[in-house]
């Protein structure tokens, strides 16, 4: 057995037997005092320090040639050295939380997902998350059990589509899309929990009351009844964004996506986003709504994205080469790619694909591989697997999801777009065009001949 001398003692000891493997391993916890940690965690030292080791507890640093620092505390120097360990990790940490370092990255323990889950709750508290294409349960009351059920996801806010079915086109879909509206302010008004919202200023204050905020928009540009007029009505009512198609709803403007192989094209109608469709989203960037474009084909939606003055929206979507399920937007990675250049944003659902559900590790390879082909500053969600906390709770274990990035993902980026629309608001020229009426003449539209 090898062994040095001690000349404090002047006999022989046998080196430490764990001198090998004596690693300095700690978690740096930054705010830690104002997170509910569990007991396991804070047992050692009240969890009130903000340096915790990896051994138990019991702080172990670098091994020096003569004894681990153990012992330190018998030599002489020994608690000058402790000074200028607990010097060096004060640095550390301060340079930790200048970087951004988050708390989850800190956490990345699987025994610390109550810690981490702490940490999630506490930051939905402060950024509203906003959840994309939600419709009120018709099974439930709101002011029951549905509210409930949305408080314990930790949602914060709603976009809120008023669908009109596509059959309706050419018929009554405006009267529908009013009715709808009144509908959904009925709702609202039954219940302090819900609040309809028409800016971004307005959203944040119902967050902090601790209500619903509600951002009320059009399911499908057929409910305008191709008519600007109809649009402005609408905006006056209190929608803030259009879907400029629902699937497989092409209108004699914009081209819808299409995934039944037995579809019928209507005579005349446009391949793409004609020039009345430029006109239409044109206005709405004037009127300050967004505009929503998932559901479009991929020709019109790239010169949506090319042509609109303001950040579009995606919502309920997914990459195309994730899912392309039917209950979702299937978003090919070359559109991906052009929300960086437009300023717009994803929002995804994560739910399922199809009829198959979705789990948290596949939602996380989806969200890094959308994060890695348009940026985190294009991103949202719009459904989770099981819960959002749980979601962003395992989320938050990779180191590239500080507290900033997770602030965008759960509403920020929404929110920075609502902000530019808003700011666009008014500054273009109003138009007042009328659609041609060869693109309408050979359907059933009713519409009173002008005179």
């Amino acid at each position: 057995m090898n062994s040095v001398p001690n000349r404090d003692f002047m006999e022989v000891h046998p080196l430490h037997q764990h001198q090998p493997h004596c690693k300095q391993q700690c978690f740096v916890f930054t705010e830690i005092a104002d997170i509910e940690l569990p007991a396991e965690i804070t047992k050692f030292g009240g969890g009130n320090e903000k340096l915790h080791c990896a051994n138990g507890g019991i702080p172990s640093y670098n091994c020096k040639k003569d004894s681990c620092s153990e012992s330190s505390a018998e030599r002489p120097g020994g608690a000058r050295g402790r000074k200028i360990l607990v010097g060096i990790c004060v640095v550390l940490v301060c340079i930790a939380m200048a970087g951004g370092i988050p708390l989850a990255l800190q956490l990345r323990s699987s025994s610390l997902l109550e810690a981490r889950l702490a940490f999630i709750r506490r930051l939905l508290t402060e950024s509203p998350l906003i959840e994309g294409s939600w419709k009120p349960p018709s099974d439930v009351k709101l002011n029951s059990s549905g509210m409930a059920d949305i408080r314990q996801n930790h949602i914060g806010a709603v976009l809120w589509p008023i669908a009109v079915h596509c059959g309706a086109q050419y018929l009554d879909a405006v009267q529908l899309v009013l009715e709808g509206i009144d509908e959904a302010k009925r709702i609202t008004a039954s219940t302090n929990s819900m609040h309809i919202v028409e800016s971004a200023d307005e959203m944040e204050q119902t967050h902090i009351r601790g209500e619903l905020a509600v951002l009320m928009g059009i399911g499908g540009g057929h409910a305008l009844g191709t008519s600007l007029a109809v649009l402005r009505s609408l905006y006056l009512l209190g929608a803030r964004f259009v879907s400029i198609t629902s699937l497989e709803c092409t209108t004699p403007w914009a081209s819808a996506a299409i995934r039944r192989r037995d579809y019928l094209a209507e005579e005349n109608a446009t391949n793409s986003l004609n020039e009345f469709g430029k006109t239409m989203l044109y206005e709405m960037n004037r009127l300050g709504m967004l505009v929503e474009i998932s559901q479009l084909s991929e020709a019109a939606m790239i010169i949506a994205l090319r042509t609109a003055k303001a950040p579009v929206l995606l919502m309920n979507a997914s990459p195309l080469s994730m899912c392309n399920g039917t209950n979702v937007a299937s978003i090919p990675d070359h559109v991906l790619s052009l929300l960086p250049e437009n300023g717009g944003v994803i929002l995804l659902n994560l739910e399922r694909c199809g009829d198959r559900p979705i789990n948290v590790r596949e939602a996380i390879i989806a969200i890094n591989y959308v994060r890695k082909v348009a940026g985190v500053d294009h991103i949202g969600l719009g459904g989770a697997p099981k819960s959002y906390a749980l979601l962003l709770a395992e989320l938050a274990r990779d180191r590239v999801w500080g507290n900033a990035a997770i602030k965008k993902l759960v509403g920020g980026n929404v929110m920075r777009i609502l902000r530019e629309i808003e700011a666009l608001k008014n500054r273009l020229p109003l138009f007042e065009e009328w659609i041609p009426s060869e693109s309408i003449e050979s359907n059933s539209y009713c519409r009173y001949p002008e005179t």
